[in-house]
């Protein structure tokens, strides 16, 4: 190669590989134009040293020289890394947002997760930590948590993820060995170090018995890893980001959000500003949480950080709930239960719930009762105009509680095969009008809660001794001496949420214990 061949071409080496290009064609892209233009070549070797993906950099190339390109999944955050870095027309990061906000599902979620840093476009990894933590007991269902890879695994095992139990991050280890045993039980002593074994339930503790737990040998090694007092790293109780919300109207614009924890002390009170152009996309920033509320006919996304919300009705929740199913491909193994009661012959009314990873869908028509466990939310009807509610209702366990409008309260089993029993409570003994009530429940104990909106009066039905008492009251006071007046306000809902302790951080009132 003569030198003035030599001259016309510019040497890039990235990482371990090696390309001589020419000068006139790298000059497409802006960073090297103008490095060109100033002359900031390293010495006079017309060489550039660069440390980037070298599969998408290479694509990147074949593009100045082609003038085609193929966005995959695969490579597209890369992508648009590196287009952001050599400054790079502005319609390659538009058409790669696009492409990667319409395809992306929980398959790509290892792919993903091998591209993305704290700062990468199009998503960072603490909004993909957010989404995976959200769902990941939907996620573990999915033929995709079967085939991960063992990195991606041991990842997503020590995030904080929202679960009720630390017994659920073991079944998913379990179910995700057993698909490959003999090649994947040389994972399994790391994976069970994931498992924050200070915060797990006493009454769990019969994983010692499995026989994966026996097999391997690893009961001895589960008991070392955690000494349960002194020296432990489960420095964060994943199992306890079930919160009490309540919301209340100030005025058109704006609502008071309060976040309390399960001894109803709080932990956030601020002001929200309604806005209806707040993104309902699925794959929001850490910062953002989903609330479904009125008994799972309405949901209000928060924005802990902007301090923005925005309001759904059921239709729009509902749409919003196709959404994720279409994002998560998890297998439905859908239970169908009915009865008819006279019970509940002059109730109607619709709730959808998310419990466990699984919509729990409940419809009520005129003594006709329908109970689909894990159903696809596409096989829900959203328009339920032609229903007035007249039932207000919430899940513990895995039960069904529901108080009609003439306060009769009833349960029943869910996620059974054959028709369920439906069995009659003990009645609130105290006259209230039902269009004031607020049925929640707590998922730290076994205990349903029933809130007066007229007079901010929280009773509790607890389920061991089937008895109702009233245990407080919930009161606004203004803390200055010279006014002493309860503030006015509209109370929307009371009710029991997971929030993601990192997405609620920036709005807390105290320390987190």
């Amino acid at each position: 190669m003569d030198s003035t061949e030599t001259d016309n071409q510019l040497l890039i080496v990235n990482r371990s590989k090696e390309y001589r290009i020419s000068k006139e064609l790298i000059r497409k892209i802006p960073y090297f134009e103008k490095m060109l233009r100033h002359d900031v070549l390293e010495s006079q070797e017309n060489k550039v040293v660069l440390n980037f993906d070298e599969k998408t950099f290479k694509i990147i190339l074949d593009w100045i020289e082609l003038d085609f390109m193929c966005i995959k999944m695969d490579h597209v955050i890369n992508l648009c890394t590196m287009a952001d870095y050599f400054g790079m027309n502005d319609d390659l990061i538009k058409d790669s947002f696009t492409y990667f906000h319409k395809n992306f599902t929980s398959e790509h979620i290892g792919t993903v997760l091998s591209q993305v840093t704290s700062t990468s476009k199009l998503i960072n990894s603490c909004a993909l930590d957010a989404f995976i933590c959200r769902h990941f007991l939907k996620i573990v269902n999915t033929s995709f948590w079967l085939k991960c890879h063992s990195a991606t695994v041991l990842y997503i095992c020590q995030l904080n993820l929202m679960i009720s139990s630390e017994y659920q991050v073991f079944e998913a280890i379990i179910k995700w060995i057993r698909c490959r045993f003999e090649f994947r039980k040389r994972y399994f002593k790391q994976l069970l170090e994931n498992i924050r074994w200070c915060n797990m339930d006493p009454d769990h503790f019969v994983v010692f018995k499995n026989d994966l737990v026996q097999s391997e040998d690893l009961v001895k090694f589960v008991g070392e890893i955690c000494d349960y007092e002194e020296n432990c790293d489960c420095n964060c109780d994943r199992t306890k980001q079930n919160y009490f919300i309540t919301i209340e109207e100030l005025n058109t614009a704006d609502l008071r959000i309060k976040v309390l924890d399960s001894n109803f002390i709080p932990l956030v009170n601020q002001v929200f500003k309604l806005d209806d152009s707040l993104s309902l996309g699925v794959l929001p920033d850490e910062h953002v949480s989903d609330v479904v509320f009125d008994s799972g006919r309405k949901m209000i996304r928060i924005d802990w950080k902007q301090k923005k919300c925005r309001l759904l009705g059921y239709a729009k929740y509902v749409s919003y709930c196709r959404k994720i199913d279409r994002r998560i491909k998890k297998r439905k193994m859908t239970q169908y239960q009915a009865t008819v009661s006279d019970d509940f012959a002059y109730t109607t009314g619709n709730s959808v719930f998310e419990v466990n990873g699984k919509l729990i869908h409940l419809c009520i028509d005129e003594g006709l009762v329908d109970c689909w466990a894990d159903e696809a939310a596409e096989d829900i009807d959203s328009a339920s105009d032609h229903y007035e509610d007249d039932f207000i209702a919430t899940i513990l366990d895995k039960n069904i509680y529901i108080m009609t409008d003439n306060l009769e309260f009833r349960t029943f089993e869910i996620d059974q095969e054959e028709e369920f029993e439906i069995i009659e409570l003990n009645k609130l003994k105290k006259p209230m009008n039902f269009q004031d009530l607020f049925l929640t429940s707590g998922q730290a104990d076994d205990k349903v809660f029933l809130v007066d909106n007229s007079t901010r009066n929280v009773f509790c039905f607890n389920i061991t001794t089937q008895r109702w008492s009233q245990i407080g009251l919930l009161i606004n006071y203004n803390c200055c001496k010279t006014d002493g007046k309860k503030k006015s306000s509209k109370l929307l809902t009371f009710t029991s949420a997971f929030l993601s302790i990192d997405a609620i951080r920036p709005c807390l009132k105290r320390k987190l214990n």
